[in-house]
């Protein structure tokens, strides 16, 4: 067997796990190169499309926005889906493997990831462009439709760029696979877990913190605005990461001195294995807190921007302000979804990370009688929690961000809020079903084998 079959093999046989990992690319890859076939589309090019012209440079910093984030994403990815990965490269190892050809395998599968990411990717943007196309030209209310373009400089920007990106990834990540790390892969799962320890100080001090940035933002005016601002961004950050890394865990305590609802039926494992796993995940809830919070704010705000730039325009009959409202809107659509999806799949490539060492301790729990009914009563609130709770705290972060807003545009309009709210849920919830009932499935498999 060669080291391409090799790894082809390897990818089929662990596509699960790579699924999300490469369907969150080709999106990446879709939404870059819708934009670029935007903004390199004769009509935009040759400045017929006004309102485009307007934004062009905002949509350039767009395209910068989405590498830079695809960069850190898919290293996140590509890291996560390794450390799930790590006795079968201690097998390898084993059999006589060496650390060359380990990193050569892995470079393999990464290509062929990446080929596939980015024909998909570019094949779906393509076909969408078209819709991207009809949808601002309702929302610009042309006439005539923006005439359908596969602009090559796109095709060749986006492959081109993606390339460029996976491949100094996979470098990165085949850098990192040291012999150290591999002779530790097949005892990795036998680790025992450190102890969860905070500070109660620390853990006030998250609460300390976001009041102080909710008070601030709460009475935001243009006086010191940017010194506020930076203040309620430092003093919200802070609170929320130590909401996850110290709070969570004097929150747990609490509840086991409750032992009517500690001791309650399946309760005393819920908490103690959400314990460890709110250790494990808390850094990923924090990023996906303040993700979700960019989302609804940004979405939300871009809504009540464009109702004060109406506004604006009836005061001053400025020309194609509604169209550049139009675009700005669609731009920020965009963005929300790239950052929407990404937030989703950090949490699922966390999940399955530690889907080898839940197995082993669901199957220890079988042997002294714990039923798959019961199993399930475990692992849905657990997953529950690391899928909703940074939503929830994304949602705080945005409703007090879009109440500044509102008292500094002078602007009462919570319904478009409310709705992307209701979509987001909605769409988390989804995300949550799909995860859990396959994280479910795999896990029971395991514990009955």
């Amino acid at each position: 067997m060669t080291f391409r079959s090799l790894a082809l093999s390897n990818i089929r046989g662990n596509w699960r796990s790579y699924g999300a990992f490469f369907m969150s690319s080709v999106f990446s890859v879709m939404i870059f190169y819708i934009y670029a076939a935007f903004l390199a589309h004769p009509e935009v090019v040759s400045g017929r499309l006004l309102a485009a012209a307007k934004v062009r440079q905002g949509m350039v910093f767009c395209e910068y926005v989405i590498v830079i984030f695809s960069f850190l994403f898919v290293l996140y990815s590509n890291s996560a889906f390794v450390m799930t990965r790590q006795q079968e490269f201690g097998l390898f190892s084993l059999f006589g493997m060496t650390r060359a050809q380990l990193r050569k395998l892995v470079l393999y599968e990464n290509a062929a990831i990446a080929a596939l990411s980015i024909g998909a990717g570019i094949g779906l943007g393509i076909l969408f462009s078209k819709l991207f196309f009809m949808g601002l030209g309702v929302l610009l209310g042309m006439r005539d439709t923006i005439p359908f373009a596969v602009p090559q400089q796109a095709v060749w920007a986006t492959a081109g760029g993606f390339f460029l990106l996976f491949t100094l990834i996979s470098l990165w990540t085949t850098l990192r696979m040291s012999r150290a790390e591999i002779a530790d892969r097949l005892k990795a799962s036998r680790k025992p877990k450190g102890q969860r320890v905070y500070s109660r100080w620390l853990a006030m001090l998250a609460v300390v913190c976001l009041g102080t940035g909710y008070s601030l933002a709460l009475t935001l005016n243009e006086s010191y605005f940017d010194l506020k601002v930076l203040l309620i961004l430092l003093t919200v950050i802070l609170g929320t990461y130590l909401l996850f890394t110290q709070f969570s865990f004097l929150f747990l305590r609490l509840i086991r001195k409750r032992a009517g609802i500690y001791y309650d039926r399946t309760n005393m494992l819920v908490y103690a294995q959400l314990g460890y796993k709110m250790k494990d995940n808390a850094r990923v809830l924090f990023i996906v807190s303040i993700l979700s919070a960019v989302i609804l704010t940004a979405s939300s705000a871009v809504y009540m921007l464009a109702v004060a730039g109406q506004y604006q325009e009836m005061k001053t009959q400025y020309d194609n302000v509604r169209e550049v409202i139009a675009l700005t809107m669609f731009i920020g659509l965009f963005i929300s979804l790239l950052f929407f999806i990404a937030s989703g799949s950090m949490i699922y490539f966390k999940l399955f990370t530690e889907l080898q060492e839940d197995r082993a301790q669901f199957k220890a729990l079988t042997r002294i009688g714990i039923t798959g009914d019961e199993i399930r009563k475990i692992v849905v609130p657990q997953v529950g929690v690391i899928f909703f709770a940074p939503c929830l705290i994304g949602i705080a972060h945005a409703l007090v961000a879009m109440k500044a807003l509102d008292n500094l545009l002078h602007l009462s309009n919570w319904l478009y809020s409310f709705v992307v709210i209701g979509v987001y849920m909605a769409m988390q919830t989804v995300y949550f079903v799909v995860a859990c009932r396959g994280y479910m499935n795999r896990v029971l498999r395991g514990a009955a084998s």
